[in-house]
């Protein structure tokens, strides 16, 4: 569920909040589920600020499949809105291939991909451990 639908979700919320360190992760398997359909991740941004991100496979059609949010001094931050993960198909990867095609330049990186995949694998190994964790590079 993290890897799958959330690199993007975390990337907003680096773009709004800036690096994040620190990573609590809570992860719940809906029925009939194989994997951990649904998820709550606070963060903690370098500058202090603070984040959320709730991802579920299992809400309604009614709520949003993920939401995120950022809050600090200078003010709040909330994004939402993705109604399914085929929505995802649209908003991100035929966007990247519309770059491509046209020779650029893109709107991600590498790097950039790096630092979200991070965070994801904090989260995970929170929810594992039941810790807190410090978010590497």
């Amino acid at each position: 569920h993290l890897r799958a639908l959330h690199p993007h979700s975390i990337d907003v919320m680096r773009y709004f909040g800036g690096k994040i360190r620190r990573v609590q992760a809570f992860m719940h398997k809906g029925p009939n589920r194989s994997i951990w359909s649904n998820a709550s991740v606070n963060v903690q941004f370098e500058s202090g600020a603070v984040g959320h991100l709730t991802g579920s496979y299992d809400a309604s059609a009614f709520h949003p499949i993920e939401r995120c949010e950022v809050a600090g001094g200078d003010g709040r931050s909330i994004m939402g809105g993705v109604a399914s993960f085929n929505e995802t198909f649209r908003n991100r990867i035929f966007r990247f291939v519309e770059q491509v095609e046209e020779g650029g330049p893109l709107d991600a990186s590498g790097e950039e991909g790096l630092a979200a995949q991070e965070v994801i694998e904090a989260a995970i190994r929170s929810w594992e451990g039941g810790t807190v964790e410090e978010v590497e590079g």
